[in-house]
């Protein structure tokens, strides 16, 4: 039997960790999110149509998708910190490249240098919380680094927007390089080390099929939420809300989210796969009433915020499953859950796109419904297995 990974460090060493985690967490999601906003200033500097430029945003999650599991293997047997500051330092100069990007080519292979350390990071992030976790807390360190990964959500679109409105793009660019950097040297100085097994980082899929299980269900609840959320900006214009208050809206929205969060946090370890239920549970029915809100102005905001709020918690909530199912290699069932949650966004966006053209809006909000109400029945169908498989 493998050894589980090694005790935790003191209490307030562990915590301190895991708020630099959060704040690398945060960095590395703005790093991926920024292009959004920043779009329309490359490709008018580039002369290219924006369709083209949309491949700094989804050639970056297929690079996730893809890498994220064949990475984590290679990397299985080295020290934990040493690579997760190589991530770091791989981040920096992706950042710094973009910035000095003569040529759009040369952007996307900028780009594409940042996906590959994304996969690995993530998996890396995910394992890093589990090892020096206090013990009996490894749901709230899981929700801890999600805080990151939401505020990077919240700010780093508007911010690096409002940045290139400014200074271009570029100057973006060399910002997020500039975070980046500062994250690894804070890292290499508080980060902890911690000791893992060699011989069990090797493991392909740690937990066999319950932990595909798990990261199946995080990516089937992804595809539904995405599958309307992908047009959460037309939704709130299609209110008759000024376009001016969109980016306060959208802001609030997260900040709901990470309330969301901090209240679930506590609760996590104690009832972890009943969470698993919970969350997707609150996902559909907010869904569903933003659904039959729709247009109306103030009853859509609010409950489209309240759906996002549901929302926030999905990250820890399957991750604390995730880990505890493959605990002798939690890297590597971080990878498996990256894996799955990317490819969770892009299908939702994809299928939402095609119910958008054949039933509008509603059209979107409906497919998702069905696909999370599927998940939910399949997660209460083998929920007794999942129970089983997270108390080993």
């Amino acid at each position: 039997m493998s050894p589980s990974p090694a005790p935790a460090p003191a209490s307030r060493s562990s915590w301190a960790g895991l708020i630099l985690l959060a704040v690398a967490i945060f960095a590395v999601i703005t790093t991926e999110v920024v292009p959004i906003g920043i779009l329309p200033r490359v490709v008018q500097d580039f002369g290219l149509d924006e369709s083209v430029g949309g491949m700094l945003v989804s050639l970056y999650a297929g690079l996730v998708a893809v890498t994220a599991v064949p990475l984590t293997r290679l990397t299985g047997s080295l020290p934990r910190k040493p690579v997760m500051l190589s991530t770091l330092v791989i981040f920096t100069a992706s950042n710094v490249l973009a910035a000095a990007a003569p040529t759009f080519a040369w952007l996307v292979v900028a780009r594409s240098v940042g996906g590959m350390a994304h996969a690995l990071f993530f998996a890396l992030a995910i394992g890093y919380a589990t090892r020096i976790a206090p013990p009996g807390a490894v749901g709230k360190a899981m929700a801890m680094t999600s805080m990151g990964a939401s505020a990077g959500f919240i700010l780093g679109v508007p911010a690096g927007t409002a940045l290139a409105e400014a200074a271009g793009w570029r100057i973006t660019f060399g910002a997020l390089g500039a975070l980046t950097a500062i994250a690894f040297v804070v890292a290499l100085v508080l980060l902890p080390s911690v000791k893992h097994d060699a011989a069990a980082s090797r493991t392909l899929v740690p937990g066999g099929s319950s932990l595909l299980l798990v990261a199946g269900l995080a990516g089937t609840t992804f595809l539904g939420h995405y599958c309307l959320y992908t047009f959460v900006s037309p939704l709130i214009l299609s209110t008759g809300l000024n376009p001016v208050w969109l980016s306060p809206v959208l802001v609030l929205f997260g900040v709901a989210g990470l309330f969301a969060i901090r209240a679930v946090a506590p609760r996590l370890d104690a009832h972890p796969v009943r969470w698993m239920i919970l969350v997707p549970v609150s996902i559909l029915l907010s869904l569903a009433a933003t659904v039959l809100a729709m247009p109306i102005l103030w009853p859509t905001l609010i409950i489209a915020g309240l759906w996002g709020a549901c929302f926030a918690p999905v990250n820890s909530t399957f991750q604390n499953v995730l880990v505890r199912v493959g605990k002798e290699n939690p890297e590597m069932a971080g990878a498996w859950i990256n894996v799955t949650c990317n490819l969770g966004i892009g299908g939702g966006a994809a299928l939402g796109g095609l119910a958008l053209d054949a039933g509008g809006l509603q059209g979107a909000g409906l497919l998702g419904c069905v696909i999370l109400a599927l998940s939910i029945g399949f997660t209460l169908l083998m929920r007794s297995r999942l129970n089983a498989a997270a108390a080993r």
